[in-house]
């Protein structure tokens, strides 16, 4: 069933990668860590290859991101087209290709979309997926983009600033590139499963829709659904942000009462804290509340901190470097880390799989059996967003999804803000509409019917829960027991550290996450000052990397069979940044290698400039460009900012493009909503719900190509089960 860091889920399954551009090779190096066989056409030019951190010593041009993203798979050098139709002729059940910066070295002949099209009808056996900067229709189906670029044409660019000047900032490394990566991965499992029953299938996937999936979705999603101002985490109140300890950062997120009351205890109940009991109180005085929170965090240190808020139930993670990460005690024990050679006999230590198997059913011939995403039974005992937006997802690739909903217990988006047209119900959370689309729902007290409970996990193929390991188990749900009732089930259960370990019991939101699995230490400013990073991106990365698990299980040829699967988030978001782990473990002195504020080797240029209406993110790969850009601004001196400043973003960034200069402007959530190119694929999909109607929802970034998105259903109504007719 499993090596130590890899499983055979895809075994049997041949995939071709060509493009060498991020996106692909992190989606193909996801299909390898889930047992498929990947051969990658590699081009020594590509621009990811001399990315930082590097590889110290040599020609100081091996890029650890390139080198964690190959591993395992068989690479090739083709030198022109002849070549790669031979390579393409071979046989292979999944093709990718990535075209997010162009067509390059053998594909270079294929630069415009329409040629490229005819290329893969003609040569396309079985599952195909393109993975280009826009997607391959639309207006800007030619159009190319870096990780800069594809940040600020998503939104994604826009969510966090430097709080010192204003200036937009991209998420440290290449984050844009790995979450479109991670969403053609399951866009991948899509075409096989499509393929095996339809015949050749051609899947289009637009980075920039992915990267806005896994990015401004609340705010998207909230005028969508005219849910009013998104405030982010601040919207429940403090403490929710970064506080400076003895030794660096510790981020607080008390969300809930409960959790309130916990950082009262943690501090000594002090009177002051009397004051600010409900949640309206600790919104209208932010300001004193992380005042008085700040005081107490600058007497300790930030393990301290961590652990004595941890110890009272408050989610609240130090900020950690990824040398400290490179020591986390949890990662130790789930020994989640694995070898990677980096040549000259050197081997560093990077994150594998993010999960563990902790049970499994008979593995032989007889018990394996290949299934389908159609029709697939799944029962979800969910709340807030990673699983539910899974289940989301799988629910509109044609998984029958079930949630369960626990009426004494329900999930906290249901019962909360902010709602449709600002009417409050349970039928009108506009969060629970955005991650629970596309399912049904059955809803009974859970507690009094274990029966009704247990009779589901028998009727069902997958079970997925984030309850909680002690609730989980407590229900026959977790991973760790839920075979013992049905041994075909995929179980898999999704907490943010682990089932165990020393940081099991630990409270897990997404802005924790981030801070202590290395985001919140990298993302900085050009002078290392922390930047405030309000988005739920770590949950949304878990929702599409537990799709991929539950979907390649599904649709793997050889079959699988029953499985238990401990999924920790924290091991996910780590992942993200193999490359700095990898540095850090190679050399002491390896910040020194990495990227700062809108930074990206090998580009000559890659930054953020102010315009007249806002900003415009632009990359410029070589000289001739630069020469280029000082003509287009007639700045022969190089003050660019100042010539940009002069300028509307969205025409000046039209002008460059024309140019041959890479450059968007950076877009925010209402102009997401109102992008023609996002209107032209139709990629926010509307839905009919019996109690507010015909809305919009945030779609699937990957389509057939030249057809429809895929349809989504609206979320379920919330109907006791004794209720039902």
């Amino acid at each position: 069933m499993t090596e130590r860091h890899r499983v055979d889920f895809l075994s049997g399954v041949r995939v071709l990668e060509f493009g060498d551009g991020v996106a692909g090779a992190a989606a193909t190096s996801i299909l390898w860590t889930l047992g498929a066989e990947v051969t990658a056409v590699v081009d020594a030019s590509s621009p990811h290859r001399a990315a930082r951190p590097r590889v110290p010593g040599g020609d100081g041009r091996r890029s650890l991101l390139s080198i964690g993203l190959d591993r395992g798979k068989q690479l090739e050098h083709v030198r022109d087209a002849g070549d790669l139709d031979e390579l393409v002729g071979t046989g292979f059940d999944i093709v990718m290709v990535d075209r997010v910066l162009g067509a390059r070295g053998a594909l270079a002949s294929l630069a415009d979309a329409q040629s490229y099209v005819r290329f893969v009808d003609e040569h396309n056996r079985n599952a195909w997926l393109t993975i280009s900067a826009f997607g391959l229709t639309g207006e800007r189906a030619d159009d190319v983009a870096t990780e800069l670029t594809v940040a600020a044409a998503s939104g994604m660019l826009a969510t966090v600033r430097d709080q010192t000047t204003g200036q937009p900032l991209k998420l440290a490394g290449q984050q844009s590139l790995l979450n479109s990566g991670q969403a053609g991965a399951l866009a991948a499992c899509h075409a096989l499963d499509l393929a095996s029953t339809e015949g050749p299938v051609h899947l289009d996937l637009s980075a920039v829709e992915a990267t806005l999936a896994t990015g401004p979705v609340l705010e998207v999603g909230s005028l969508l659904l005219n849910g009013g101002v998104f405030l982010g985490a601040k919207r429940y109140g403090a403490p929710a942000s970064f506080y400076e300890c003895r030794d660096g950062l510790v981020r607080i997120s008390a969300m809930e009462d409960h959790q309130w009351q916990g950082v009262v205890a943690a501090m000594g109940s002090p009177a002051w804290a009397g004051r600010f009991s409900t949640v309206e109180s600790r919104i209208d005085a932010a300001d004193e509340v992380d005042a008085h929170v700040a005081e107490w965090a600058r007497g300790r240190t930030k393990q301290e901190a961590e652990s004595v808020l941890q110890a009272h139930g408050v989610p609240a993670t130090a900020v950690y470097s990824p040398a400290e990460i490179l020591g986390s005690p949890q990662l130790a024990h789930r020994s989640a880390l694995e070898p990677l050679p980096v040549g000259d006999g050197r081997e560093v230590q990077i994150v594998g799989l993010p999960f563990r198997v902790v049970d499994g059913g008979e593995d032989s011939a007889a018990h394996r059996r290949r299934r389908s995403l159609r029709g697939l039974r799944m029962l979800e005992a969910s709340r807030v967003l990673a699983v539910p937006l899974a289940g989301a997802m799988l629910g509109a690739l044609g998984v029958e999804v079930t949630k369960l909903e626990d009426l004494p217990r329900l999930d906290m988006y249901r019962r909360r803000g902010p709602y449709v047209d600002g009417e409050e119900g349970t039928e009108r959370s506009a969060f629970f509409a955005l991650m629970n689309h596309s399912k049904h729902c059955v809803a009974f007290d859970v507690d009094t019917d274990r029966d009704h409970l247990a009779s589901l996990v028998r009727s069902v193929d997958v079970v997925i829960e984030n309850l909680g390991r002690k609730r989980a188990v407590a229900l026959g749900l977790a991973a760790s027991v839920a075979l013992s009732t049905n041994p075909d089930l995929l179980a898999i259960s999704s907490t943010g550290f682990g089932q165990d370990g020393p940081h099991a019991e630990y409270r897990a939101y997404a802005y924790n996450l981030q801070a202590s699995c290395a985001l919140g230490y990298l993302t900085v400013n050009s002078d290392g000052q922390s930047a405030e990073i309000d988005i739920a991106w770590a949950d949304l990365i878990a929702a599409y990397a537990l799709a991929t698990i539950i979907a390649a299980w599904a649709v793997g040829p050889a079959g699988n069979v029953g499985v238990g699967l401990d999924f920790a988030m924290a091991d996910l978001v780590v992942a993200h940044f193999n490359d700095h782990l990898a540095a850090a473990g190679l050399d002491a002195d390896a910040e020194a290698s990495y990227e700062r504020g809108n930074d990206l080797a090998p580009y000559a240029l890659n930054d953020v400039y102010p315009t007249n209406d806002g900003w415009m993110a632009l990359s410029v790969e070589d000289d001739e460009q630069l020469v280029m850009l000082a003509k287009v601004l007639g700045c022969e001196d190089g003050g660019f900012a100042a010539a940009t400043r002069t300028r509307a973003g969205e025409g000046l960034a039209t002008e460059l493009r024309s140019a041959g200069i890479i450059a968007e402007q950076v877009v925010g959530a209402e102009a997401l909503v109102e992008s023609p190119q996002l209107a032209s694929r139709e990629f926010f999909v509307p839905v009919e719900h019996d109690e507010w109607g015909r809305r919009r929802l945030i779609g699937i970034p990957w389509r057939r190509y030249g057809g429809p998105p895929l349809p989504l259903r609206p979320p379920p109504r919330l109907v006791p089960r004794e209720d039902k007719r």
